[in-house]
């Protein structure tokens, strides 16, 4: 008896429909809106790094940023399925309420027991079909927030990367610094080592000679770097530790190498720009700064008077940079031109 006073009110319902239309789902019966997720909340942006952010930390914060990722996108690789599946289930019970609704007053034929069963039947399959049309607005409302995120998620590492960029092309500009630096250094010391031949001589005066007398056979008829005529100073370059000589030239004229020897260094340099250093051997070294283009390498041996490469432009025009050293030591290059 409790459960015929239960239901009666559901199976006058049924009837009732089924008298009137009965053809479409009745509009009572359409699912309220879901209550807001109460699922795990997207992360709060990622603060962006100042200048001075160590690497470590930035590091530390790309990784998260790559592990919130993934797995944003690896929930959102599940929410497809998932969706597909309850749409289908949605349409199948969609479905069968239609039938359950149609049927009407058939089930009075079988008395009031049977009719409501058949309003359970239908009371049932209104509530799951109730709960797929939740489920599937939670889905769909959870994969726009999740592609909401994984955007900005893209915002947020664009900075970042172009951080970590420019850390690591500073960290590779700072190495190769110091490696130019160091090899600068190391130029001034070839003669020393012992896999280290030298060859003396220049291209003035008997062979056999400049052979035996090596390049100090050359004090007081040094030729000059450039062919011809040239206005030449002596100046003193920041970090030399001692003068040298500044020639003015023609853009692109070329450089030659004062004596025979082997190039020690080929590279540019802090304030000395694309320098060429030529070991003579007997720890003499003569260096070629300034340059606009170097036409040898490291290790290159040189007769006197090889070209070394061409004369760099700039705001006051052509010069070549000049020095002579002695070991590391700068020497006055004057008395080698005989100036």
């Amino acid at each position: 008896m409790r459960r015929r006073a239960r239901l009666a009110p559901i199976a006058l319902a049924l009837l009732t429909g089924a008298a009137t239309s009965g053809a479409e789902v009745p509009a009572a019966y359409a699912p309220a809106a879901p209550p807001p997720s109460a699922a795990t909340r997207a992360a709060a942006p990622a603060a962006r790094p100042s200048s001075a952010l160590a690497e470590n930390d930035l590091d530390r914060l790309l990784a998260k940023l790559d592990a919130e990722e993934k797995a944003l996108r690896a929930e959102l690789d599940s929410i497809g399925p998932a969706l597909e599946l309850t749409r289908r289930r949605m349409i199948a019970r969609g479905r069968a309420y239609y039938r359950h609704v149609r049927a009407g007053f058939l089930p009075v034929g079988g008395g009031f027991d049977a009719l409501v069963d058949h309003a359970a039947r239908v009371e049932r399959t209104r509530l799951a079909l109730e709960r797929d049309l939740a489920r599937e607005a939670e889905l769909t409302r959870r994969s726009a927030e999740l592609a909401d995120r994984l955007t900005h998620l893209g915002a947020e590492r664009a900075p970042l990367e172009v951080h970590r960029e420019a850390m690591n092309r500073a960290r590779v500009a700072l190495a190769q610094e110091e490696e130019r630096r160091a090899a600068f250094a190391r130029a001034f010391e070839t003669s020393v080592r012992p896999d280290y031949l030298a060859i003396y001589g220049a291209d003035t005066g008997p062979a056999e000679l400049d052979r035996r007398a090596g390049f100090r056979s050359l004090l007081g008829r040094l030729p000059f770097p450039i062919a011809g005529r040239a206005e030449v100073r002596k100046v003193s370059r920041r970090g030399a530790g001692g003068p040298g000589v500044e020639l003015t030239a023609l853009d692109g004229a070329p450089v030659r190498s004062v004596a025979a020897g082997r190039v020690a260094f080929a590279d540019t340099y802090a304030d000395y720009g694309l320098t060429v250093i030529v070991d003579h051997g007997e720890r003499h070294y003569s260096v070629y700064a300034n340059l606009g283009a170097a036409d040898v390498r490291a290790g290159d041996q040189l007769p006197g008077g090889a070209r070394v490469g061409t004369v760099a432009s700039g705001p006051d025009g052509a010069k070549l940079y000049f020095e002579l050293r002695r070991g590391a030591e700068v020497i006055d290059p004057g008395p080698w031109f005989g100036m």
